[in-house]
């Protein structure tokens, strides 16, 4: 369970680096100084998408191993 939910995880993070680095490019005038470098806040946002993602899927796995029995 905790094998397949950590193979999980690694889609929906990369999604979310991929899109806020989408969206810093095309919006750049919403992002000023005080925001971190883009190279920081991606590796932020993929380490944070990926614990939410392992948390969220571990949870799924969990409530169907319970509906099952």
């Amino acid at each position: 369970m905790i094998k397949r939910t950590l193979k999980f995880a690694i889609g929906p993070s990369v999604g979310i680096v991929i899109g806020n680095l989408l969206f810093r490019i095309t919006s750049p005038q919403l992002f000023n100084e005080t925001w971190p470098p883009i190279l920081m806040q991606s590796l932020l946002y993929l380490v944070v998408g990926y614990g939410v993602s392992f948390f969220v899927g571990l949870l799924i796995e969990w409530v169907r191993a319970k509906t099952r029995k």
